[in-house]
């Protein structure tokens, strides 16, 4: 999944008079790619543009659930890409990004921008199929998917379970896996061997870069 980001350019924030004004010597990071994408653990990733500067030392990262209130700073070190740590589902961070050169010295934070850890919408018309073409011994576990909210989910994360209490992860389609499609919808199948397993329960959980429906 790929969320993309628009920014507007980058200047310093709140601007004030003395050791501000030494700092200002620093530009903001630009952002190059505003994006934020998935990866495995921890599953969001951000990168911006290197400072002109010569002696800078690193970057830092400060983000917060409230604009402008930035309760977490993160010295990311001499590098233009960082992973964030995992963020609660349902809310929304407000991210801005600062550098420091050799001496110590922190300029303006750039622009500030948002990311909201969205719930991806539940699967619909989970179903469970024997027979009607399907071979002998096989199953077929259905359902589909919104193509509205195709951009909200990354892949679905398919759990089996012999007792309603201990669930195993058995399989994980990506959203291009659907095996058809409408003008509304995507739809998925994962085949399931009668034969050789004992009788199981399913569950279907969408998932993106920050977490899964329950």
């Amino acid at each position: 999944m790929r969320l993309a980001v628009r920014m507007e350019n980058l200047h310093p924030r709140h601007p004030r008079c003395g050791l501000a004004c030494v700092l200002a010597v620093l530009t903001s990071p630009f952002i190059l790619s505003s994006t934020v994408y998935a990866v495995e653990a921890p599953p969001v990733s951000l990168s911006w543009n290197a400072n002109p500067e010569s002696n800078i030392a690193g970057y830092k990262l400060h983000f917060g659930t409230q604009s402008g209130v930035y309760t977490n700073v993160v010295d990311v070190g001499k590098t233009t890409q960082t992973q964030l740590p995992m963020l609660q589902m349902g809310s929304t961070y407000y991210l801005a990004v600062s550098a420091y050169n050799s001496a110590g010295l922190e300029g303006p934070r750039s622009t500030e921008f948002q990311v909201t850890a969205a719930t991806p919408p539940a699967a619909l018309d989970t179903s469970f199929a024997l027979g009607n073409g399907i071979a002998a011994g096989q199953a077929s576990l259905k359902w589909k998917y919104p193509k509205a909210s195709q951009s909200a989910v990354d892949r679905f994360a398919v759990y089996s379970s012999e007792d309603l209490k201990t669930w195993t992860e058995a399989a994980r389609l990506a959203t291009s896996a659907a095996s058809s499609s409408d003008s509304q919808y995507l739809y998925f199948e994962y085949p399931y061997q009668t034969t050789t397993r004992p009788k199981m329960f399913f569950k279907v959980a969408p998932r993106n870069a920050f977490g899964e429906t329950n």
